[in-house]
């Protein structure tokens, strides 16, 4: 099949295109910047033409993408990603997340139908009481950060375009997740990149952290993104999967384990810079929907997901110069 991902170069989007190459597939991509260096344009061997520059925030850029790829299948992940950020910045998630996917709706609307996985976030579920979990897909939303109120927004827009406006879309809620690749501003990351700077002594033996005892679901990318390719496959149209563990974790549980997998002893320092301004104390879903629509389950084992992430950092030398 000929597929086409937003947001190609990101976290998600390079393990995704990866996936889809191994089964044979024809990947298309899209994002805002793609420079030679980048692993969707250097690791993957696609066709230069395969790989375009848009904005999905500008309705034109999107709408020529659309009609030159003319896709069987669109996965759309471009977004903007940094719940803390949002605070600072909220029309900046409104327009990408909330406007870009109207953009993209409208653009396969009018020149390709094909099915849509749509890419939302556990985020969008904000409050969550202590009586409502593991969170389903019936829970509302009650978002607290700019993020998730865009993610939330489109989520519903995503469901009425199914509706009154026929397009074939599936959504996908993910939960925390996290791999090789991943930007440091994530936690999991973030903890990695500040071990591996230590290692190469490039920092001091000292970690720096927000709030360590929130509790939230962690997966590992490989593992969400096959639970993307299964929604796509067998998913119903309109429908809402969470993709999670249905497991708890806290930051300092994870933090100890990479300290352990690193063998580097450091110091751990609060920083109130990396507290958000509000958050939810307890956050795990429920995968059932999915695994009885689909067969999917996570399958990797999670001590493997942080060495690879380490490792992953470790190796990035050069970052640390």
């Amino acid at each position: 099949m000929r597929f086409f991902i937003t947001g190609i170069a990101g976290f998600a989007g390079r393990h995704l295109a990866e996936r889809l190459v191994a089964e044979g597939h024809e990947v298309f991509g899209c994002d805002r910047i793609l420079p030679a260096t980048t692993p969707a344009a250097s690791s993957l061997n696609l066709p230069a033409d395969h790989l375009l520059v848009c904005d999905i925030c500008d309705r034109e850029q999107i709408e020529a993408v659309v009609r030159t790829v003319h896709p069987e299948g669109v996965f759309h992940l471009a977004a903007f990603t940094n719940p803390a950020a949002s605070f600072d910045d909220p029309d900046g998630a409104y327009r990408a997340n909330l406007l870009g996917s109207l953009n993209l709706f409208a653009a396969l609307a009018a020149a390709s139908a094909c099915r849509v996985v749509w890419v939302g976030s556990s985020d969008a579920y904000g409050q969550v009481e202590a009586d409502e979990l593991p969170v389903t897909e019936r829970n509302p939303f009650r978002p607290l950060s700019p993020y998730a109120v865009s993610k939330a927004a489109a989520d519903l827009a995503a469901y009425q375009w199914s509706r009154a406006r026929r397009l074939d879309v599936v959504r996908v809620r993910p939960f925390n997740h996290t791999g090789p690749g991943q930007a440091s501003h994530f936690v999991c990351a973030d903890f990695a990149f500040q071990l591996a700077a230590v290692k190469h002594r490039q920092r001091p033996a000292r970690i720096e952290v927000g709030n360590l005892d929130v509790v939230r679901d962690f997966s590992d990318v490989r593992d969400v993104v096959r639970a993307y390719v299964a929604a796509f496959e067998r998913g119903a149209s309109g429908e809402a999967y969470n993709v999670c563990s249905g497991r708890g974790r806290t930051p300092r549980q994870i933090l100890e384990r990479l300290i352990q997998i690193g063998g580097t002893q450091v110091e751990v320092v609060m920083d109130p810079a990396r507290q958000r301004p509000v958050d939810v104390p307890v956050l795990i879903g429920s995968a059932a929907k999915l695994r009885e629509a689909t067969g999917w389950a996570p399958v990797i084992d999670w001590g493997q997901t942080l060495r690879d992430l380490l490792e992953d950092w470790v190796g990035r030398a050069g970052q640390f110069s």
